[in-house]
C-alpha cells in the first residue's frame, strides 16, 4: 500500500468517525448521550416498556449515594450511565460483546463518567473460564447472544459469529484488587442468569438487592433454582415488582 493510498484511507476513516450520529435521551436525572454505531445501539426512551422503566425505578429508589452497582450484562450502558450520572456512585459494568463494549466505553466518555464507571469486557459464569460468545447478532447493542452455547432464554438460535471471552465467577471478580464490592447487582444476560448466580453465592450474601431478568427459560425452567440461590443468600422477593413496567424483571431485597 502506497503512502498516498494509506493517507487517503486514514482521511476517509476520520471522516466516517466525525459523521457518527449521537442520540440524546432525557431522564429524571438529566440527559444522557449515546453514540450510534448500529441500529441496536439507539437507546429506547426511558418511559418505553422495551427500555424497562422498572429498572430505572429500582436504581432511583434503592441505589443510595456512595453505593456501588454491578451492571452484569451492561450492553451499551443505558443503566450504568443512569446510575452514575449524578457522580455520587460507582458502577462496575460487565459486557462480553466487543462491539457493545466499544460503544459502552464511547458512551461513558461522551457523558464524562470515566471516573465513575469501570467497564470490563467479561462475561459472568458459574466458573472462571475462557469461553466462546455465540453471537446471534455481532453488532453493537445486539441482544440474545449466549456464552458457551447457541441457546439463550428463548431456545436455539442461528449463530452469525463467535468471540472468545473471559467468563468469570462473580465471587472471583470480587477478589480482584481494585474491584469495588457491590451493594446492588443488575443481572440481564439473556438466559445465563442461573449460571452466574451459582458463581456468585458469596457476593450475593453481602448485597442489599439484585434485579434479575426472568423470562423464557428462566421463568419456565430455572425459576425454582434461581429463587433457592437468592433465598439462601438472605434475599426476599419484592413481589409487587413483577407487574412493573416490562414485567420481565424481579427484585430481591435484603430485609
Amino acid at each position: 500500500m502506497g503512502i498516498d493510498e494509506r493517507t487517503k484511507l486514514k482521511t476517509h476513516a476520520r471522516l466516517v468517525e466525525s459523521f457518527k450520529e449521537t442520540q440524546l435521551i432525557d431522564t429524571d436525572r438529566g440527559a444522557l448521550i449515546f453514540r450510534v454505531d448500529s441500529p441496536g445501539s439507539v437507546p429506547q426512551d426511558p418511559s418505553s416498556e422495551r427500555s424497562e422503566p422498572e429498572t430505572f425505578e429500582w436504581i432511583r429508589e434503592y441505589l443510595k449515594e456512595g453505593q456501588v452497582l454491578w451492571d452484569v450484562g451492561a450492553n451499551i450502558g443505558v443503566f450504568s450511565l443512569y446510575a452514575a450520572i449524578s457522580k455520587k456512585n460507582k458502577v462496575l459494568s460487565l459486557e462480553p460483546s466487543a462491539e457493545s463494549y466499544a460503544t459502552l466505553n464511547a458512551n461513558i466518555r461522551l457523558n464524562g463518567l470515566d471516573k465513575y464507571i469501570q467497564a470490563l469486557c467479561f462475561a459472568g459464569d458459574k466458573e472462571t473460564n475462557l469461553l466462546d460468545l455465540y453471537m446471534k447478532d455481532t453488532s453493537a447493542g445486539a441482544s440474545h447472544n449466549s456464552i458457551g452455547s447457541s441457546t439463550n432464554q428463548f431456545g436455539e438460535f442461528e449463530v452469525n459469529g463467535y468471540q472468545s471471552v473471559i467468563a468469570i465467577k462473580l465471587d472471583d471478580l470480587s477478589e480482584i484488587n481494585g474491584v469495588p464490592s457491590p451493594h446492588h447487582i443488575k443481572l440481564d444476560v439473556d438466559g445465563k442468569e442461573l449460571e452466574i448466580l451459582k458463581g456468585g453465592t458469596k457476593v450475593l450474601s453481602t448485597i442489599e438487592s439484585i434485579h434479575v431478568e426472568i423470562e423464557g427459560r428462566n421463568l419456565e425452567e430455572n425459576l425454582k433454582d434461581i429463587e433457592e440461590i437468592v433465598s439462601l443468600a438472605g434475599l426476599t422477593e419484592e413481589e409487587s415488582w413483577r407487574n412493573k413496567g416490562s414485567g420481565r424483571n424481579r427484585l430481591y431485597l435484603r430485609k
